[in-house]
């Protein structure tokens, strides 16, 4: 339950990651300045019409991208560490067998209507994986993907380099960055990974990156964490469980009035149940820039995702240009 407590005001609350069976604490929390900027605006505000032209819904197309590429990596990484510890999966295999360490590999996957991913709009198609493996516990993978159309508007994902992944207590975690994430074309085969002990020591360390317990503190994390629930069957990839935390922009956002979306997740559990919308956990959106009037575009907003698989989220807390869109249901669009 969200509490307020004194002026400014301060909202409280708790996010309980149903799976991973711990509980972390979101502190969401805006201050009074907020209240002055709102009537201050509002004075400047002289007819209906330029009010709804000035409030609007937080725009959720960040929030897509964050975990359309967070379920790509998860997916890619659950396989190629399966594949690797000897496990037959439909469809994928790998160049090599490693039975010692440290050990490089290519793991293909074969997309088609028997094993799919689930956010591509395309039945046919591959991801290749070039690994290395330092253990039989920790991998640092790159992937790329052909014939597969995973995208959003704006958005487009073809590979993701050098992102880390660990096996701990029978779960798997990976951690990628913006700086992972590219959208224009693949290189030319072959692939090979090649990288220098620094650079791999550099990769490892990234797996120490500190899962955020507040969302405020996400947004300017600049990376992500997976954890991967493969359900005890890492020969299935379709019913492992992806819990995402963390925040930085995977691509420059820019809005219709010029202002620059930032976004976070919190504790966001992507089940295979339902492809609409996540089961749990929050995003938030945040906007800072200035609009066509040179009035300050300031907002933030929490999503809040539930149980139901209806393709929408529920806003708990608005501020800002966002401010009308408070106790709104609104669609994601994960599907679109």
């Amino acid at each position: 339950m969200l509490k307020k407590s004194g002026n400014p005001v301060f909202l409280t609350g708790t996010i309980k990651s149903g799976n991973s069976g711990y509980t972390k604490g979101m502190n969401i929390h805006y201050s009074g300045r907020y209240t002055f900027i709102l009537i201050f605006l509002l004075s400047i505000l002289t007819s209906c019409k330029e009010a709804d032209e000035y409030f609007k819904d937080p725009e959720t197309e960040p929030v897509i991208h964050a975990i359309k590429a967070a379920t790509a990596i998860g997916y890619s990484a659950s396989a190629a560490m399966a594949v690797m510890t000897g496990e037959q999966l439909p469809g994928v295999y790998a160049t090599k067998s490693c039975s010692s360490f440290p050990c490089a590999s290519l793991v293909y996957i074969s997309i088609n209507s028997g094993n799919y991913f689930p956010y591509s709009d395309d039945r046919n198609g591959q991801i290749i994986i070039a690994g290395l493996w330092p253990s039989a516990e920790e991998a640092i993978l790159t992937m790329f993907i052909y014939d597969l159309d995973i995208s959003t508007p704006g958005f487009t994902l073809k590979n993701v380099r050098t992102f880390p992944v660990t096996r701990k207590d029978g779960e798997l975690m990976a951690v990628f960055a913006g700086m992972d994430i590219n959208i224009g074309p693949n290189p030319l085969l072959p692939l090979e990974l090649v990288l220098t002990e620094g650079e791999i020591n550099f990769e490892l360390s990234r797996l120490e990156t500190e899962t955020p317990e507040d969302i405020y503190v996400a947004v300017d994390q600049h990376a992500y964490i997976i954890e991967i629930d493969q359900k005890d069957t890492p020969a299935n990839l379709l019913d492992d469980v992806y819990t995402i935390t963390g925040g930085g922009q995977l691509i420059e956002v820019v809005d219709d009035r010029a202002g620059i979306i930032q976004q976070a997740l919190m504790a966001v559990e992507m089940n295979p149940d339902c492809l609409f919308n996540p089961r749990n956990g929050y995003a938030l959106i945040k906007t800072t820039g200035t609009g066509d009037n040179t009035l300050p575009e300031l907002g933030t907003a929490i999503l809040e995702f539930h149980t139901a698989c209806d393709g929408t989220a529920d806003i708990t807390v608005a501020t800002g240009v966002y401010i009308r869109s408070n106790g709104k249901s609104i669609p994601l669009g994960l599907m679109e």
